[in-house]
């Protein structure tokens, strides 16, 4: 059995929809029961990758006579990009998402030490740097949308783990992602994930009257651009199914292509087990 890890860069908004309408919200994303952190189905994965490749990869994907070789796991949340005072977002994690991570990390097979995992207090932060810090009263703070945080600069360890498999061969992003990564409390990083999607209006105009049509009118929820996920990948016939197939590329996943949701980064890590 072989095993890879899949990081989902989204670079626009990106739409994995629940196909079930809640409160306000007429088309709102997939999250998790137990949790309500968003994520990105398997089956959506799968479905994306069979289209660009299943001439290619024919065992990995199936037919309906055969299974295929190829299993994808959903993609959970691994950083959400909040909007902070002191720089323009930061990429946030909590010791609850970072502990499943190093699940993910010990099954994928990589080799690289884990940091340790902080044990952080209800309102308290550690981040890599001070550049997305401002002064309140005297001293550092973070300020995520309404939430300010009392900080600790003692993020570097994780900001160079999760830099360098997200950005493997671009020190400027490394270098930006560096700057701009905190590892926040579980409780503020779950109010925060539950109400930082973007939630946008959509509309459709009656061209002869030109106006909106009845009930033409519903809001979508999305997830916003810079957020990262992550998905396991087995292939049961060995290391050698991977080539060719996973390899970092850029592809459309979920709804609202023609608008320009979806589009993400594949970004692997991880060998045979």
């Amino acid at each position: 059995m072989a095993v890879k890890m899949m990081l989902v860069h989204a670079l626009t908004s990106l739409h994995a929809g629940s196909g079930q309408g809640v409160g306000a919200i007429d088309m709102p994303i997939a999250r998790e029961r137990a949790t309500e952190l968003p994520f990105v189905p398997g089956s959506t994965l799968k479905g994306c990758l069979r289209g660009e490749d299943a001439d290619n990869h024919p065992d990995a994907f199936g037919t309906v006579e055969k299974a295929g070789t190829a299993h994808f796991s959903d993609a959970r949340l691994l950083l959400m990009p909040l909007r902070c005072l002191g720089a323009s977002f930061v990429w946030a994690a909590c010791p609850y998402v970072l502990r499943r991570f190093k699940r993910d990390v010990e099954v994928s097979g990589l080799k690289e030490p884990i940091p340790a995992i902080p044990d952080l207090a209800d309102g308290q932060a550690q981040v890599a740097t001070g550049d997305s810090l401002i002064k309140i009263g005297g001293k550092d703070r973070l300020v995520l949308e309404e939430i300010d945080f009392a900080v600790e600069l003692k993020a570097a360890d994780w900001s160079k783990f999760l830099g360098d498999l997200l950005f493997p061969s671009d020190e400027g992003w490394k270098k930006t992602f560096k700057s701009q990564f905190a590892i926040l409390d579980d409780k503020s990083f779950s109010h925060l994930v539950k109400f930082g999607t973007e939630v946008n209006a959509h509309v459709k105009i009656d061209r002869e009257s030109g106006v909106a049509k009845d009930g033409m009118l519903w809001y979508q929820e999305s997830l916003p651009a810079e957020t990262v996920l992550v998905s396991l990948v087995k292939v049961s016939t060995g290391a050698d199914s991977f080539d060719g197939l996973l390899r970092e590329r850029t592809l459309q996943i979920g709804g609202k292509a023609s608008t320009g949701h979806g589009l993400v980064r594949f970004a692997m890590a991880g060998g045979a087990r």
